[in-house]
């Protein structure tokens, strides 16, 4: 049996057991205000096949230059973790040399962190186009090596959920769209890593760590 086959084995097993039961622990009734999104994702989900994702994916957008739509960026995870379109109209691309600029002053800061992410990807779809490696490469490093180092070494507790949540909803939508092992790589870690069942408190963190379950299993389903 060759590798690539192997890969998609393995892959489709962590498929079957994020859509059957690490999802059933956001059951609608004790996911507060994100009920109906939870309740969606799991339906969806739970009745899927990836190849039944990847035929939905193949209509999904797909541009090649910077795109700019009404919603703001934790709206739009929400649809393209429905598989839903994004209405987008073409836009300018702010310069990347001041973002990066601020993302490394803001490394002691997690809410900066996440404001200037959440701005600058208000389309998410964005982070996955090739001008933008040197922040994909950033937003990668540090989940594999400072927020890696600091949650083995303490607990989930000890990093900012919701810039830890975006950074991961960012690299699963780039892992269904590239042929780099590496996002896919990391989405599997933080799987295994982050404590079956837990939830963070907060409303927001919850929605995107519903969304970054099901970003993930697009992401496996791409590559199975």
């Amino acid at each position: 049996m060759d590798g690539r086959k192997l890969i998609s084995q393995a892959l489709n097993e962590r498929f079957r057991e994020l859509c059957g039961v690490r999802l059933s622990h956001f059951a609608p009734e004790t996911s507060g205000e994100m009920a109906s999104f939870a309740s969606q994702v799991r339906e969806q989900l739970s009745t899927s096949s990836p190849a039944d994702l990847n035929n939905r994916a193949s209509g999904m957008n797909t541009f090649d230059d910077w795109t700019v739509s009404d919603t703001d960026c934790l709206s739009s995870l929400r649809a393209l973790s429905l598989g839903e379109l994004l209405q987008l109209q073409p836009g300018t691309r702010p310069p990347l040399d001041d973002f990066i600029k601020s993302l490394d002053k803001a490394r002691a800061d997690p809410e900066q962190r996440f404001q200037l992410l959440a701005e600058r990807y208000a389309c998410p779809l964005n982070f996955t186009l090739a001008a933008e490696d040197e922040t994909r490469e950033r937003v990668l490093a540090r989940l594999m090596a400072h927020d890696r180092a600091r949650i083995e070494k303490d607990s989930i507790e000890a990093v900012e959920s919701l810039d830890l949540l975006l950074r991961l909803n960012l690299v699963a939508v780039h892992a269904a769209r590239t042929p780099d092992l590496r996002f896919l790589d990391a989405l599997n870690y933080y799987y295994e890593l982050l404590p079956d069942g837990w939830q963070p408190k907060a409303t927001q963190h919850k929605q995107l760590l519903i969304s970054y379950f099901a970003l993930y299993a697009r992401a496996l389903a791409a590559w199975i």
